[in-house]
């Protein structure tokens, strides 16, 4: 009996051992396999990584710098087609505008120029502010002038010397700030003395044409004593 058992433990015991052999082979293959896996990820991570960090980049269009293509837009002049149209149709640059939602800098009033009488010419400049219209207002007089954005003079009748002018720029958003830059005392020129001048030149005209019919006069009576005294002589002789 325990003859013929021997032979069965024996088989058993084999196909335990090869059992567990293969166990064990799958185990470490399935791992191989596993760790081979997590090297290619981790691998093709890394190529992905250095791939990104090592592109070239592009240059910012926000950095940078072209021509210099200033729009051709003088604050001073009238009448005028505006920087942002000239800008969409041309393609040039506008200087630097404040918000609409803000209230608009002081223009630069340039000059007041007399006209006949008591008239007054007022020019400026617009300021780099978007506005709607401009106010020349005569200081203690309540004379008021509105004007378009597009105008940069206006003419006053009836400013009297000394008046305090200044020139307001008004957007939706309020009214420029009062600026010595934008405020100008009148000053006409001197009538008395302009005057005198001209009295004194055409003074001196007729003094002159005086002088010449005075010297023609003495220069044919001369003559005439002259000629009747060499008369008489030939009748003597």
């Amino acid at each position: 009996m325990l003859g013929c058992g021997c032979p069965v433990i024996l088989l058993l015991l084999i196909k335990f051992l090869d059992l567990s052999f293969v166990s064990s082979a799958s185990s470490s293959s399935s791992s191989s396999s596993q760790n081979a896996t997590l090297l290619r990820l981790s691998a093709l991570t890394d190529d992905n990584y250095e791939d990104y960090t090592t592109e070239p980049q592009g240059p910012s269009t926000t950095n940078s710098e072209g021509p210099n293509n200033n729009c051709k837009y003088d604050l001073c002049v009238e009448h005028q087609q505006t920087c942002q149209e000239l800008a969409r149709v041309t393609g040039c640059r506008c200087p630097g505008l404040s918000s609409a939602f803000t209230p608009p800098s002081p223009p630069y009033l340039l000059d007041l120029i007399q006209q006949d009488g008591k008239g007054v010419v007022v020019r400026w400049c617009a300021p780099t502010s978007i506005v709607t219209h401009y106010i020349v207002r005569v200081k203690g007089s309540g004379k008021v002038e509105k004007v378009g954005e597009s105008k940069r003079r206006a003419v006053l009748d009836n400013v009297e010397a000394g008046a305090y002018v200044c020139v307001e720029a008004v957007n939706k958003s309020g009214v420029s700030a009062k600026d010595e830059k934008s405020c100008a005392v009148f000053q006409p020129q001197n009538s008395d003395s302009g005057l005198a001048l001209k009295l004194g030149i055409i003074g001196g005209v007729v003094g002159l044409i005086l002088l010449l019919i005075l010297a023609l006069l003495l220069w044919r009576h001369k003559t005439r004593q002259i000629s009747t005294a060499r008369t008489e002589t030939e009748g003597v002789l």
